[in-house]
């Protein structure tokens, strides 16, 4: 295995009901790079009051507290998004497949079409900089049943493999490090690109709900502040993550 270019601080829980839950309890005693690992995630938090679903030692649910080395302005939090999401699509991509994997604008990972991962980024803001970030990821590995709402999948339901938890675990963590070494290294203009060329659905005509309303858009790129560039009637308009939801 390569090493990690950051050591981390492991904390390894047999059960916990969220592990964003018990980093946000202990915020101020934690390390950077402190990493919180279950495999019996029993009520994991999504976006907005949505739960992520896991069996139990089947799936990878964890969370890192992550301590930017330049506090971000609050108006470029949506580069932890792209950070992470290229790591994890990057890392599937290499193990199983480049074109299956895509991200799902802002930050959820898709495998023919339907959610493998999910990613909740909660923020520690002080005079509209970000000191510090708890992401929160779940990623469906050896589970193969999933309730039909949900929309989900996993690599063994998909891709008929049996996956080591604890070597992808390891190579989630190095993605990440390295992704976030590419943002310090050549910015955000960079990491952004790959993010863009990944997106879900781009360039694809796709139906949108807003404001109780249905229309027909093409995706084409986001914002140097994270938002959702859609083509609707031959024009640009610029949305916010949770003004407008993307039905496929």
């Amino acid at each position: 295995m390569k090493k990690l270019i950051w050591p981390i601080h492991l904390i390894l829980l047999k059960k916990i009901n969220s592990t964003n839950q018990y980093a946000k309890k202990y915020i101020n005693i934690w390390n950077n790079w402190t990493v919180i690992w279950t495999m019996n995630q029993t009520n994991g938090n999504g976006v907005g009051k949505n739960i992520w679903h896991s069996e139990k030692y089947k799936n990878l649910t964890f969370s890192i507290i992550l301590k930017p080395i330049v506090p971000l302005s609050i108006e470029k939090k949506y580069i932890i998004n792209i950070i992470i999401s290229n790591a994890i699509q990057k890392i599937l991509s290499y193990h199983y497949s480049n074109d299956l994997f895509s991200i799902k604008w802002p930050n959820d990972i898709i495998l023919d079409n339907k959610k493998i991962g999910g990613i909740l980024i909660e923020n520690n803001v002080f005079s509209k900089k970000i000191y510090l970030s708890i992401i929160g990821i779940g990623l469906n590995i050896n589970q193969t049943e999933f309730d039909e709402k949900w929309k989900a999948t996993s690599l063994k339901k998909n891709l008929k493999v049996n996956s080591k938890l604890d070597y992808l675990f390891y190579e989630m963590i190095l993605s990440i490090q390295k992704e976030y070494f590419l943002y310090i290294k050549f910015g955000e203009v960079f990491i952004r690109k790959y993010y863009i060329n990944n997106l879900f659905l781009k360039n694809k005509s796709s139906l949108f709900y807003y404001k109780k309303k249905i229309f027909l858009g093409i995706i084409k790129s986001i914002t140097n502040k994270g938002l959702l560039i859609i083509e609707y009637n031959k024009k640009y308009c610029f949305f916010f993550e949770k003004e407008i939801k993307i039905i496929m």
